[in-house]
């Protein structure tokens, strides 16, 4: 198993509830996948540093995880199919950041 962190930005105009659901999709994803989640933020609506599509805001997630490497790109290839979801982004690290991030805690 190797360590990932992970972000996840959604469209800002889905409901709490929908929302909800989009979370727990990609968690099931990645228990389905054998892997664990280790921890998660949810970080809110933020600004998007450049427009995605129509979209200048994004809810953000983020997640710490383990999973083995080949598991990500069939997480991938789902994650891309879903119009809810507007952009991942994974990154292998040795060790997990401690937590809570600097951007949980940062006053908006």
């Amino acid at each position: 198993m190797k360590n990932f962190e992970v972000v996840l930005l959604s469209s800002p105009e889905i409901s709490t509830t929908n929302r909800k659901g989009l979370n727990e999709e990609f968690e099931k994803l990645i228990n389905n996948g054998s892997g664990k989640i280790i921890h998660n933020e949810d970080w809110g609506l933020r600004d998007l540093s450049y427009n995605i599509g129509s979209f200048s805001k994004a809810f953000y997630n983020f997640y710490q995880l383990e999973i083995e490497g080949s598991k990500i790109d069939t997480i991938k290839k789902t994650l891309s199919q879903n119009e809810d979801f507007i952009r991942h982004l994974f990154i292998r690290v040795e060790k997990h950041q401690e937590l809570p991030t600097k951007l949980k805690n940062e006053k908006k």
